[in-house]
């Protein structure tokens, strides 16, 4: 690129501004922040959480009783389908990290 044009850039003359009158001032909307909707949520999610927890323990409490008392009969079709599920996943996330 060859630039032929070499004079200097003069200075920047500051626009002229209107005096703005108090009718004409955009009014600004003050901000503001609340923590009450957060903190709803949040309670919300604990509450999942503890009843997620309660019934994942209760249905590993009732297998364990029936593996105990040797009446534990899981399906293959269904152990099968999620090793398939899985695998497939994990597949997806390697392609997808370049592993």
């Amino acid at each position: 690129m060859m630039i032929k044009n070499t004079t200097s850039v003069g200075g920047v003359e500051p626009a002229a501004s209107k005096p703005q009158t108090e009718a004409a001032a955009p009014r600004l909307k003050s901000d503001s922040v609340s923590t009450a909707d957060a903190a709803k949520a949040a309670a919300l999610a604990r509450a999942v959480q503890a009843n997620i927890g309660l019934s994942h323990s209760a249905r590993l409490a009732q297998i364990e009783g029936a593996i105990r008392a040797g009446s534990y009969a899981p399906s293959a079709s269904e152990l099968a389908d999620r090793l398939v599920s899985a695998a497939e996943i994990d597949a997806r996330l390697q392609a997808m990290l370049g592993g």
